[in-house]
């Protein structure tokens, strides 16, 4: 009964990380088959706390979307944080409920007292792969701390403040993935660390730039509030500027009344150049630093054992294209349109880390 048990958690990881469509899931393919399936697992899990922020509350009698309420997102994270102690224990090593992935009746007595958590099906396989491989409790526990960042608008007052949120979404993930894969030296050292860090913080730093405009329109800022300042622009001024469209429409209007005051109009027209050129400066800091992190983050590449590599390579790849695409065009982060590659570079991708030998990334 127990490896029927497990067997659904697995096949409904599967069936998750699958209908999410994610970046990353074609790089799977390329693990041998019992990291393949951890890694849909670790995926399952990853996303499935993102969602919980994320998605809408629905209301059960009617089915129509509610208001926000970070209180209901709150009680739902926090309960999500409570399974997944009950089974993989608190950081301290203390808490655990179940003996194993196959100890089927802990897991139903907690599938009782988490009863309206829908997540629960995750955690069999979970405790499985975090048993198996040894993946190190602590970063799937940062990774909830991030997720509960985004609950309430708030605002990074340095790039320090960025940082640590980078680590928490993504480094802590990286780390995960890095004890699924193996590494030529211990998960820990320094050389690992460091190239970790800067593989976080590159890869979230290029979704941050995509999303900026998405995100700052349900009140969510990523870029810190200090650098914004230091290039001369206040908070609403840097919004303003997100919104191109309604920003254009008011120059264009200050133009079709610029016959009554020609001074004024050029004045305001001066004061809106200098507040675009402001604005690029701070794109420009943030493409300046993430292209340090991807130098640094490469040096993984090495670091991850052989059979593994592919798979690290295909997603810094992919990232790094789509950095460089907004770092060649950022007046593409202003549009509607969501960036991405186009069908035929994610196939060309595919089939060139499919098909050919790599070295070092960048080759």
């Amino acid at each position: 009964m127990g490896n029927i048990f497990l067997r659904e958690s697995i096949l409904r990881c599967a069936r998750y990380t699958f209908a999410s469509s994610s970046n990353f899931y074609p790089a799977f393919s390329f693990l041998p088959k019992e990291r393949r399936e951890a890694m849909g697992i670790l995926y399952a899990y990853t996303r499935y706390t993102d969602d919980l922020v994320d998605m809408p509350d629905i209301d059960p009698q009617t089915g129509e979307v509610l208001p926000v309420n970070s209180r209901r997102k709150r009680q739902r994270l926090n309960q999500w944080c409570s399974a997944v102690e009950a089974v993989l224990g608190r950081i301290d090593g203390t808490g655990i409920q179940v003996s194993g992935a196959e100890d089927e009746g802990g897991f139903v007595k907690l599938r009782e007292q988490y009863q309206g958590c829908a997540g629960f099906v995750f955690l069999p396989a979970l405790r499985m792969i975090v048993d198996r491989f040894q993946i190190p409790v602590q970063p799937l526990y940062h990774l909830i701390e991030g997720v509960d960042l985004d609950i309430e608008a708030r605002r990074f007052g340095t790039f320090q403040d960025v940082s640590d949120y980078c680590h928490q979404v993504a480094t802590s993930v990286g780390f995960a993935s890095l004890a699924i894969w193996g590494t030529v030296k211990p998960l820990f050292s320094e050389e690992v660390v460091h190239a970790a860090k800067a593989s976080g913080i590159a890869f979230q730093l290029t979704n941050i730039l995509r999303d900026l405009v998405e995100d700052f329109n349900v009140g969510r800022l990523y870029l810190s509030i200090d650098e914004i300042t230091m290039c001369g622009l206040t908070e609403n001024q840097f919004g303003a500027l997100l919104d191109r469209n309604t920003w254009n429409a008011e120059k264009r209007s200050i133009a079709e009344n610029n016959n009554k005051n020609n001074y004024t109009f050029s004045d305001q027209l001066g004061q809106m150049k200098k507040l675009e050129d402001k604005f690029d400066q701070v794109l420009n800091k943030q493409f300046e630093r993430c292209d340090i992190y991807y130098a640094n983050s490469a040096k993984l590449y090495k670091l991850i054992e052989p059979r593994s590599r592919k798979v690290f390579g295909m997603m810094w790849n992919r990232y790094h294209k789509l950095f460089k695409i907004m770092q060649k065009r950022p007046k593409l982060i202003l549009q509607n349109k969501r960036i991405s590659l186009s069908m035929f570079q994610k196939l060309r991708l595919y089939f060139r880390w499919k098909l050919l030998p790599c070295f070092r990334l960048g080759e």
